[in-house]
């Protein structure tokens, strides 16, 4: 029931919001990163699942995972936006717009697109 319930549920999501969260420049290794993120993930969960049950029992393992997917959650409904009927073009520019600004001493350009100063001579 899980798998089935996964893979109609959460299961493709994961690989949608990848293909539209990156730019354009750097969707393919973005990608190649974190689909390898993906997969070790799971592995950990798949290697750690035994060890799991044999130190903490299988009701605190699962109430564990069940805590953490109702964490996941909670960061899905923050900060990953609604998509539905937009095309890339509109998700990219809205992915530009950040709804945290990190600025480490250094101003950010409000649209998104990177630009520099053009020096004009007086040809005279």
């Amino acid at each position: 029931v899980f798998v089935s319930a996964f893979s109609f549920g959460f299961g493709p999501v994961t690989w949608l919001v990848l293909s539209e969260i990156y730019p354009v420049e750097i969707r393919g290794r973005a990608f190649a990163f974190c689909n390898s993120f993906n997969w070790a993930a799971n592995l950990f969960i798949s290697l750690s699942f035994l060890d799991l049950i044999g130190t903490i029992g299988l009701s605190w393992t699962f109430l564990l995972y069940g805590l953490t997917a109702v964490l996941g959650l909670g960061f899905i409904y923050l900060f990953v936006p609604e998509t539905k009927g937009q095309s890339l073009a509109e998700i990219d520019q809205q992915f530009q717009k950040r709804r945290f600004t990190l600025s480490f001493g250094h101003r950010q350009n409000s649209t998104g697109i990177p630009y520099s100063r053009i020096e004009i001579s007086a040809a005279s």
